[in-house]
């Protein structure tokens, strides 16, 4: 589903730029391959090298919205939010119909706090029928509901939506995911964690780790146990490696409990660790 386009987090939002291979074949040639090795500078979290080629792009050939979209995005990355915005807004002036930087537009409003205006271009967007990013779309807006609004029960819809837009969406399952975990529907909980690591979220530590909680609170100690240790050594490089370590000895300690509480109580019910 991404393979034409790259998706950017920010924070818990998802930015868009227009790949090398969305560009119009209408792009001047020069100005096509800065355009490229910048966008491709991006997508590598090189923004210094990704601003100095879309630049290069946009002398060559100003006023195209697919490289003001992308130079918008070098900006934002360099931390110039307000020529970020001049470079989006022109975008969207130059072509009204380009919901990438519209989408890119809200995210940036988001950021800023400005919720309303946020909501009001993300739903916007959602009227573009043609618009094939519409999974992102919903995502972002089941971000508003969910983080600023307070509504998981609305944001639980717009995740919906984005997975009937594309089933395999991952960042919407792991969405979905913490709602669940938090009502304490942990079997759907654990079921939307597992396809949260699916696809191009396979290695997502994130998502494994809330299947190690979710295995915890449904009292399969074994399987969270092997799941905090796959944790563990296949991100040793992040902070939920030692988390996993933490909770492994959380585990370690509350099995030690339940034993001594069943060899003096028999039949005493095993509480999950609280989080």
């Amino acid at each position: 589903m991404l393979k034409n386009v790259s998706g950017v987090v920010l924070s818990a939002l998802i930015l868009t730029l227009v790949s090398c291979a969305s560009a119009p074949k209408v792009m001047d040639k020069k100005a096509a391959l800065f355009f490229n090795a910048g966008t491709q500078s991006l997508m590598s979290k090189d923004y210094t090298e990704a601003l100095t080629n879309l630049l290069k792009a946009n002398e060559i050939q100003d006023n195209n919205p697919e490289i003001l979209n992308n130079l918008g995005m070098a900006y934002y990355f360099k931390g110039d939010v307000n020529l970020a915005l001049k470079c989006l807004n022109q975008s969207l002036k130059l072509d009204p119909r380009n919901s990438d930087a519209r989408t890119n537009i809200a995210s940036l409003y988001y950021e800023e706090g400005r919720i309303q205006d946020a909501e009001r271009l993300y739903l916007e967007v959602t009227k573009d029928l043609t618009y094939d990013k519409q999974a992102r779309t919903y995502y972002n807006l089941g971000v508003l509901e969910l983080e600023k609004k307070k509504n998981a029960t609305m944001a639980e819809s717009y995740f919906l939506q984005s997975l009937k837009e594309a089933e395999d969406y991952c960042p919407s399952h792991y969405k979905l995911g913490t709602i669940r975990f938090n009502r304490r529907e942990f079997h759907k909980a654990y079921q939307s964690f597992r396809e949260a690591t699916m696809g191009v979220c396979l290695n997502s530590p994130a998502a494994h780790y809330q299947q190690a909680l979710t295995l915890i609170e449904l009292r399969r100690f074994t399987d969270a146990r092997m799941k905090l240790d796959d944790v563990e050594n296949r991100f040793r490089d992040s902070s939920f490696a030692a988390q996993a370590r933490t909770k492994m000895m959380e585990l370690n300690e509350l099995e030690k409990r339940n034993k001594t509480l069943e060899a003096r109580s028999p039949g005493k019910v095993i509480q999950s660790p609280e989080y």
